[in-house]
């Protein structure tokens, strides 16, 4: 019931548009219908004012219908029900509100993606280490970790619109899932509610209740991963060991009754990002649970489908709650530049750096320099000795040994060995060299403004078919006076 009093004005919306269509067909008289909108106007007023409630003994629908009647007549009230069906009335009352709430969350994902790329600006060179089997791999940027993320959620708004796009049609007209001997016009209900078109077959509008809903938890479960990747990555970053950042009180806050140990004073913990890293199970645990609800279900209509809207709504709220973790963590997090070039210099990372520039600049096969650097840079780790110990000369004896001859500048051997030199070098298409990062950031601002160019077409679309409803109830309670004077 919580759930469905969310969806009574997109319920009101969807009866006023079935009853435009009654009267403009000549289905239900000038003077039913006049009566029907006029009840909606007063229901639609109670609802806004907080004042309408579901009895549990009817249901949403039947209330709405209870109410019309009380107001309407009964005559007039129950021939509002004509040529539908509550499975084609719910069906298109969820897709009227999940298109809403979509669009709300886009806002939120752009809200996020802009927070992404701003941070990215503002470290465009500064080096952090980067890892694959959680140990050090290669010297990456800050820059380029946010745009990681930035690249997860454009493609999560992206999936977004696609799914809204491939469900833009309008199942109203399908009523229990066979069609119906009433002269309808599906096309007017269509273009009322501000879908692209009619949902073709009845029997194939019905039988896929709920699949809207299941596209749309996978697409959400695709995005609370990358919550949960976030908040790993943030976790981790944040120890004491690693030191790459820290945390805002606004997250994390020492002698704070939640944040702050209740024996240990000297902790800070990130309880929030910790339940953000939780998400992700919890999300896919809603999707794991529609496919099994759909998997089994014949043809047609079964109140089985029903279930769908619960688990959209929890991932629905979680993911929101996400991104409302994730904007208040990237506001208030501050990165240690220092501390992360000193790991870089420290954990041996520019390895693969140095080999790629002896191989460029000797001609020799990358995969034996792989083994003439490798086995410099091993050696040096067994004495404890730092990767900017490596010689020309070291590099001379392994080559040696393994059948060659190498030669290399000392003084530019020495140039690699810098985090920001290493990564300067790096400047290809997609590269965390400030040049071509700078280019990246360039191309996702242009990605954000597509996404709030295709938030804002489809708001725009529903915002015209509110109008358009709005002006044909205009219009034919315009006549009716007309008629009465």
């Amino acid at each position: 019931m919580q759930l469905d009093m969310k969806m009574v004005a997109s319920d009101i919306w969807g009866t006023r548009a079935h009853v435009l269509m009654l009267a403009r067909t000549k289905i239900v008289s000038q003077s039913s219908a006049v009566a029907i909108l006029q009840a909606l106007a007063d229901i639609e007023r109670l609802n806004e004012q907080g004042n309408f409630s579901i009895d549990p003994n009817r249901g949403a629908q039947l209330t709405l219908e209870k109410e019309i009647v009380e107001r309407a007549g009964e005559k007039a009230g129950l021939s509002a029900h004509t040529a539908r069906s509550r499975n084609d009335q719910v069906m298109v009352t969820e897709l009227l509100f999940l298109r809403e709430e979509a669009c709300e969350l886009a806002i939120q994902l752009e809200h996020v993606i802009k927070q992404l790329i701003t941070f990215a600006e503002e470290h465009i060179d500064w080096v952090m280490p980067g890892y694959t089997h959680m140990q050090p791999g290669k010297p990456t940027t800050v820059a380029q970790w946010c745009l990681m993320y930035c690249g997860g959620f454009v493609r999560i708004h992206k999936a977004l619109f696609s799914l809204l796009s491939r469900y833009d049609q309008c199942p109203l007209g399908s009523v229990e899932s066979f069609g119906t001997s009433w002269p309808i016009d599906r096309e007017y209900t269509a273009e009322l509610l501000g879908f692209e078109k009619v949902w073709e077959v009845p029997l194939d509008a019905i039988s896929h209740r709920g699949f809207f809903q299941y596209e749309l938890l996978q697409i959400l479960s695709v995005g609370a991963i990358e919550l949960s990747k976030f908040a790993t990555d943030t976790l981790q970053y944040a120890t004491f060991e690693y030191g790459f950042l820290e945390l805002g009180d606004s997250v994390a806050q020492r002698l704070h009754p939640i944040t702050g140990s209740s024996v240990m004073a000297q902790k800070k913990n990130p309880d929030a990002l910790e339940l953000l890293r939780a998400s992700g199970n919890q999300v896919a645990g809603s999707m794991l649970a529609g496919f099994e609800l759909l998997s089994g279900l014949p043809a047609g209509y079964n109140r089985d489908a029903r279930e769908l809207k619960e688990y959209v709504e929890l991932g629905l709220r979680k993911f929101k709650t996400g991104l409302g973790v994730l904007t208040e963590v990237l506001g208030s997090m501050r990165f240690h530049r220092e501390r992360m070039e000193v790991l870089v210099k420290q954990n041996y990372s520019l390895t693969t750096d140095v080999a790629d520039f002896v191989s460029q600049t000797t001609g020799l096969p990358y995969r034996l320099v792989y083994k003439i650097v490798g086995q410099a840079v091993n050696d040096l780790m067994e004495r404890g000795l730092p990767l900017e110990d490596l010689r020309e000369s070291d590099l001379v004896r392994y080559a040696e040994e393994l059948g060659t001859s190498l030669s290399v500048n000392p003084e530019d051997l020495k140039e690699v060995l810098k985090p920001q030199v290493a990564l300067s070098r790096r400047k290809h298409r997609g590269g965390p060299s400030e040049e071509a990062t700078k280019l990246s950031v360039e191309l996702f601002v242009k990605e954000w403004e597509a996404c709030k160019g295709a938030r804002e077409g489809v708001r725009l679309r529903i915002q015209e078919a509110v109008h358009r409803t709005a002006s044909e109830v205009a219009r034919v309670l315009g006549e009716s006076e007309r008629v009465s004077e």
